[in-house]
């Protein structure tokens, strides 16, 4: 069967929940620590309030592997930890709760080694998000709600140039490339990460330079042909970037001239980046 997510957004996502699961842990300590200090604890009646962080943890663990999973059974794994019999000591409530929830966590970071690696991986499909871009995978956390206050009817206010530096910054391109009018792409690298992997890959970039709010076909170049020449490159992954809306016929041209490649045998992907995309991998990199 296979994962529902891929294997390396997965993997990244069940680590952060592990160490999300350690932080809960520590803060129920903490305030257990804190009510014992001032002589209010109360074994028969706190630990419901001290194990709230930790049953907020597992609530969202619940659904992440129910988003990462293809069946119930990981969520079952977890819900129903090994724990080994064995004596506690010290307040009977708040140290046998206490090792139940160590052992969700180890119990969910077993998940992940052993579990994980039992599926097929989601194969990349021609047309990438930018979530799917390890590279990226800070923008997996910004919501598009949240750049709403710097978009107006989907537009973000940005120059190429600016988008070009900032994308630079992120993957760690060491260099700038300048603008000229015969260029194949705007931006070439090959430090973006997919799926655990080096990938090169082709940027098209456009600002607020063509005072549109749609970028059309006719926008790609004088002689709207950029999208042509963006797929000379030497690139696996290419990527059309506006600060507005992109076409349609933009995103129909670029995916019918991928899957061209690909029933080629190339390894090939494109992705859509417009103004709301942009300002959320902006925002997640404190661009």
């Amino acid at each position: 069967m296979r994962l529902r997510t891929h294997f390396a957004a997965a993997n990244e996502e069940l680590i952060m929940l592990v160490n999300e699961g350690y932080d809960a842990i520590s803060t129920m300590v903490a305030d257990y620590q804190r009510r014992k200090e001032i002589g209010t604890y109360d074994d028969k009646k706190d630990v419901e309030e001290l194990v709230a962080p930790v049953n907020s943890w597992a609530d969202k663990v619940v659904e992440s592997l129910e988003r990462i999973f293809p069946t119930q059974l990981e969520i079952s794994l977890f819900l129903d930890p090994e724990i080994p019999f064995g004596a506690v000591s010290g307040d009977y409530q708040y140290a046998s709760t206490l090792m139940r929830c160590r052992h969700f966590v180890r119990g969910l970071n077993k998940i992940r080694l052993q579990s994980l690696p039992e599926y097929t991986d989601l194969p990349l499909d021609a047309r990438l998000y930018v979530e799917d871009i390890d590279s990226l995978r800070k923008v997996r956390d910004v919501n598009s709600a949240t750049v709403m206050d710097v978009l107006e009817d989907g537009y973000l206010d940005r120059s190429e140039d600016s988008i070009q530096v900032a994308l630079e910054r992120i993957l760690n391109v060491p260099f700038h490339k300048k603008d000229w009018g015969g260029e194949i792409n705007d931006l070439y690298t090959a430090n973006v990460i997919i799926n655990g992997a080096r990938c090169e890959t082709a940027f098209l970039l456009k600002g607020n330079g063509l005072r549109k709010k749609t970028m059309e076909i006719r926008d790609c170049g004088s002689n709207g042909d950029q999208i042509l020449r963006l797929c000379e490159s030497p690139a696996k992954l290419f990527v059309i970037q506006f600060v507005g809306r992109i076409s349609e016929a933009v995103i129909s041209d670029i995916d019918g001239k991928v899957r061209q490649m690909r029933s080629q045998g190339r390894d090939a992907w494109y992705c859509i980046m417009d103004g709301q995309d942009t300002a959320r991998v902006l925002r997640a990199y404190g661009e």
